[in-house]
């Protein structure tokens, strides 16, 4: 266990960075009138308070070393995310981004939610009609500041990304858990897309229990289906095809999962694959309404993500030409410009310059990892999560891969990311082959 020495550095870290966010608030709200300001002086020491207690007796769970220290610093950087995502929208933008529509119709609202005239109408655009009700309830409480707002938003998505670091630990467990929660906390495009009023934090943190529940899942854990079941609640609320998405790949992991000889376990892997099949399907009919489509054909679906595609592909400065999956021979093309696009040459602010360096660290570490994803299949064969996180990434991958707006793409895809991230932090081909060499020396004595 960490020593007391190390619940000392943690807490005086925290303490520190706590200090200095609430300074430099405190310093902004003094020149203005702005509830923004002081609503976020009053807010966020009770969030970023209530988040350091959580944090403290989170890392007590785990034996790691290096853990408590890495989960301090990803909220930290998560908060400086939150600022940073702050700044864009309503400096370098001018307001003119997806969080000041939200704020703007929450503002206008959460008095009338205060008053106990609580309406809303859920039309056409659902999952930003769903967003906005979600705003609305939350000024309700704290009131309508924007940056308070960014703050518990951001520090509602750190939490799904730990819990996606807890999936990866429960489900793969000789894995490399250092290298994929340095990923998982550290990584630019993690920190900064989910860190504002929207759906990416939102979704951010729901993606996170259902990653928790299928690990669960899949390792005959307690608790499994009550996080699917809060998983596809949330995701579904504002994107179903990113819920029709995770669980047709829950379905597929389930479907090739090796089978134990014992009735009971041919039992257990019938009824999952049931379940999770009539889950799909339900999920599957209600994205088919969101999407307005009532033809669930392979080619329906694809006209339909087609055509939001030409859409997300509009004007600005970060439109390119996409590679859409429509032959075999476009599926690397694609597979890059998902995964690692933009390249440096293409950036042209110093937001896609930095998405762009990302790209290409994920690129080395991808030629880094090739002599463990060589041994995918044999990983594949024992490991549903893994099934899981490949089938999920292709998924995401096809649907995603006519999208000719890095902005977009890179917003999106922050939602795949973490599970992408699993095939690059599988255990070393020397803990494999320890592995195969063990499981033999059991069927030998098992043999006797």
């Amino acid at each position: 266990m960490r020593s007391p020495t190390g619940r000392r550095v943690l807490a005086v870290a925290l303490a520190v960075l706590a200090g200095l966010g609430v300074a430099a608030l405190f310093r902004v709200a003094v020149g203005t009138q702005s509830y923004n300001f002081w609503g976020a002086v009053m807010v966020v020491p009770v969030v970023l308070a209530a988040n350091i207690a959580l944090i403290r007796h989170v890392a007590r769970k785990h034996e790691e070393p290096w853990f408590a220290g890495l989960l301090a610093a990803g909220f930290g950087l998560k908060m400086l995310g939150a600022v940073a995502r702050y700044f864009v929208a309503y400096v370098v933008y001018g307001g003119a981004a997806d969080a000041q529509r939200y704020n703007f119709v929450a503002a206008i609202q959460y008095e009338q939610w205060r008053n106990g005239n609580v309406t809303f109408a859920i039309g056409g655009k659902q999952g930003t009609q769903w967003m906005e009700v979600i705003t609305t309830a939350l000024y309700t409480v704290i009131g309508p500041s924007p940056l308070a707002a960014f703050v518990i938003f951001s520090a509602f998505a750190f939490w799904g990304q730990y819990l996606l670091y807890r999936a990866f630990c429960i489900a793969v467990p000789d894995g490399n858990h250092k290298r994929y929660a340095v990923f998982v906390f550290v990584l630019p495009s993690l920190i900064f897309w989910p860190s504002s009023i929207g759906k990416e934090a939102w979704l951010m943190f729901f993606v996170g229990a259902t990653a928790l529940g299928a690990a669960k899942f899949f390792a005959r854990q307690h608790g499994a289906l009550a996080l699917l079941l809060v998983g596809a609640a949330g995701t579904a609320l504002l994107r179903p095809h990113l819920s029709v998405l995770l669980f047709a790949s829950l379905f597929v992991a389930q479907l090739f999962r090796p089978t134990p000889a014992r009735s009971t376990g041919i039992l257990s892997k019938a009824f999952g694959v049931v379940v999770l099949g009539v889950s799909a399907v339900i999920l599957t009919s209600q994205s088919a309404s969101f999407l307005g489509i009532d033809d669930l054909s392979i080619q329906a679906v694809s006209d339909t993500v087609s055509s939001a595609s030409e859409q997300a592909s509009e004007g600005g400065t970060s439109a390119f030409d996409p590679t859409p999956i429509s032959s075999p021979a476009d599926i690397p093309g694609a597979i890059v410009t998902v995964l690692f696009r933009p390249f440096p040459w293409e950036a042209r602010n110093a937001q896609m310059l930095v998405q762009s360096l990302e790209g290409l660290v994920l690129l080395v570490l991808a030629v880094r990892a090739w002599p463990q994803l060589r041994r995918l299949p044999s990983v594949l064969r024992r490991t549903p999560y893994v099934t899981f996180a490949l089938t999920y990434t292709t998924a995401f991958v096809w649907a995603f891969s006519g999208f000719g707006n890095f902005g977009i793409l890179a917003r999106q895809r922050v939602l795949m990311i973490p599970f992408f991230l699993v095939l690059l932090a599988l255990p070393s081909v020397e803990k494999m082959q320890e592995d195969v060499a063990e499981r033999v020396r059991e069927l030998a004595r098992a043999r006797r």
